[in-house]
Formats: C-alpha cells, structure tokens, sequence
C-alpha cells in the first residue's frame, strides 16, 4: 500500500486534494484506479487509510480510518556526516531514512573531497529532501528527517544531544553496539572518506564526544553511517 506525507491535518470524513506529484504518481507511475486505498500521514505525524477519486488527472483522497501504530524509532538520532561524493550520498540519506534518523546534519572537515559552495548546497536541499520523503513513504514512517545545510566542522558541537558519539576507525576498545545506557537522544558524528585528523579527534572528544568503534572492520564513509543508525535503533529497541 503507497504511503503519502500531506501538509495538514486529517481527520476521518474528510476530503483531500492530492498535490500535483503525488497525482502524477498515483496515476501515471502506479497505475493506480479509482478506489484504490493508500496510507496518509498529516502534519501531526497521525497515519490514515483512505481511497482515491479521480477527477481529470486530479486525485482526492477520501479519509476512511485511522490507524493506529508506531513505526518511529525510540531513539531520537541526529546523524552528523561528512559530505560525500555524489549518488553515495544519496544511497546515504536514503537508507539513513529507513532505519529511523531524526536529522541530518551535513559538515564539511579536512579531508573531504566535496566542499560545495553555500549557494550549490542550498540548491541541493530541495532534491535531498525528495530522497528523504521518498525514503520515509516507502518504509512507512510517520515523519519526514530534518536536514540542514552543510556546516563548518568546529560548528558540530552546537548539535550536541544528552549523548554523543563519534565514529572512529582507530578505536579499539569502545564498541557503539555494547551500550547498556538508556540512550533516547543522541548525536552521531561520522567522518568522511580519507578520515578524520587527529587534531579533529581531539577536538570532538575534548567537547563530549566518546570514540566508538562500529565493528571489526573498515567502513566506507556512507556504510558507517547507515551501520550506526542500525545500532542505534537497535539499542533503542532493547532499552524499551
């Protein structure tokens, strides 16, 4: 069942007209026919069951039922990720979505290769946010990730949570998943392809970020990320 985010507040009974996207996917890309039931969630995070009328390529959505769960994970993660190149930035945003991250916080350190100039950045937000919404349809979450704009690196301590972690390939002992702490907020950061620098360990950790290592083995950036959303969540899930 297609799963659909809208702008307002729904309540059974009511009638909705479909953006001109969401029309143009229901009926060009899915084929969908009139009656056909899809998933609503409003601007409350409150999930619904309606059907579609059609009316010369507008869509309106008959609200039907509420439904009643929680797909939303029980920690409150912000994911702080060195820019990445290109479509793996997109795989990144994407697979961060599905496994439940509340915010993306983009930043830019020593030794990553892309250093977009503010203005490409804010251009790209629009089609980041399209990937996220897309993300959070599909794995039937009932809310969409923030994401901000790119940051300098030493502005990573204003997006601190009660806990906060950095990923780190040269930690040894400090293993993220063996966390017993009721962890409910937390921020992640994780660094880019070439690693951070030593001076920019220091710094974090100086500033209330513990080291933590993600597993034996030696991630790409983008893997890392995903990989310390799962843990997260995961953890969040044990502590409930």
């Amino acid at each position: 069942m297609q799963q659909y985010f809208v702008h307002q507040k729904l309540t059974v009974g009511m009638e909705i007209e479909m953006t001109p996207d969401q029309s143009f996917h229901m009926l060009k890309v899915l084929r969908m026919k009139e009656g056909k039931i899809i998933r609503l969630v409003d601007i409350q995070a409150s999930v619904f069951l309606g059907f579609i009328k059609i009316n010369n390529n507008k869509v309106i959505a008959s609200i039907t039922e509420p439904v009643i769960e929680d797909r939303e994970s029980n920690v409150k993660i912000t994911l702080a990720v060195a820019m990445i190149k290109g479509e793996r930035w997109d795989w990144m945003l994407e697979k961060a979505t599905e496994c439940g991250v509340d915010k993306i916080v983009p930043f830019i350190s020593a030794r990553c290769v892309v250093k977009d100039k503010p203005e490409s950045a804010i251009r790209k937000l629009e089609r980041y946010h399209k990937i996220m919404t897309e993300a959070a349809e599909q794995s039937y979450r009932h809310r969409i990730p923030a994401i901000i704009e790119p940051i300098p690196f030493k502005k990573l301590i204003e997006h601190k949570s009660a806990e906060n972690f950095v990923a780190y390939e040269k930690e040894k002992t400090t293993f993220l998943g063996n966390f017993k702490e009721d962890l409910s907020d937390v921020t992640l950061v994780v660094g880019p392809e070439g690693g951070f620098t030593n001076e920019e360990i220091s710094y974090l950790t100086e500033n209330g970020f513990t080291s933590v290592s993600l597993g034996k083995r030696i991630l790409r950036a983008e893997t890392a990320a995903v990989a310390g959303c799962i843990l997260l969540d995961t953890l969040g899930e044990r502590n409930v």
